[in-house]
């Protein structure tokens, strides 16, 4: 979990759960897992990292294409916000 980020409004209460894997194969038990972090940790952001593989890259451009809505936030601009200490503002997907 991540606290304390700068956002506009000057409340610093916004949480980000950060989710790491290294191979997901399944795709709605990840979305599920995800889905349950963000409410049962009372997350106001998710950010998943996957790990940056040619199985990762392949199931986020086919099975897991589903994962970009849910995760709208590119990877490189979460990583400049979050290096920023700056609440990104929505879900992020980055893979590193």
């Amino acid at each position: 979990m991540i606290r304390g980020f700068t956002i506009p409004t000057g409340h610093d209460r916004i949480l980000a759960a950060v989710e790491a894997e290294t191979r997901p194969v399944d795709v709605q038990a990840l979305d599920r897992k995800l889905a349950l972090k963000e409410r049962d940790g009372g997350a106001d952001r998710v950010i998943l990292l996957l790990a940056d593989t040619r199985h990762n890259r392949a199931l986020v451009a086919g099975p897991g294409a589903s994962l970009r809505h849910r995760f709208p936030l590119d990877g490189r601009r979460a990583l400049e916000l979050l290096a920023a200490g700056v609440d990104p503002g929505m879900n992020a997907l980055v893979l590193i």
